[in-house]
């Protein structure tokens, strides 16, 4: 998962220096709307690093996403598959980069009284917003092969 992450680290760079310029005022904006105070990536870190967190959307189960010390992650969909990828901080919002073939997707993150709400800045699916309702330190396990990653 390391080397997977050290091959993504300088695609992503390059990435978010171009898809992301749009999206770096938008933070405030986002946390006003949702009613809460704006969380800042640094925040995030401290939050997410050495756990597993879990997204709900609409009250509904979304997926799980583990995260490390050096910013690789997995995201569990419901099914249980899990696709690896890596996060960073940029202007304010924090991004994640899955692979080959899929966009950086940037959130601005909000802090409320019933968890931590995500509001995807760009993409086609602009405007999505997941709340993070939990964490632990428990692995994920995903559906390919039953193996803990």
């Amino acid at each position: 998962m390391a080397l997977m992450g050290r091959l993504y680290l300088g695609l992503m760079g390059t990435l978010l220096g171009v898809a992301v310029v749009a999206a770096g005022g938008l933070a405030e904006a986002s946390a006003a709307q949702a009613g809460g105070e704006p969380m800042s990536p640094e925040e995030f870190r401290a939050y997410a690093e050495g756990h597993t967190l879990y997204f709900e959307k609409d009250g509904e189960p979304w997926g799980s996403e583990s995260f490390d010390e050096n910013g690789d992650v997995i995201w569990r969909y419901p099914s249980g598959d899990c696709m690896p990828g890596v996060w960073r901080p940029h202007e304010g919002n924090v991004c994640f980069y899955y692979g080959l073939g899929s966009e950086v997707l940037c959130w601005s993150l909000t802090k409320r009284d019933d968890g931590i709400l995500g509001r995807l800045l760009d993409g086609p699916d602009k405007g999505l917003e997941l709340l993070i309702t939990e964490r632990d330190r428990r692995p994920l396990l995903c559906s390919q092969g039953g193996e803990q990653l």
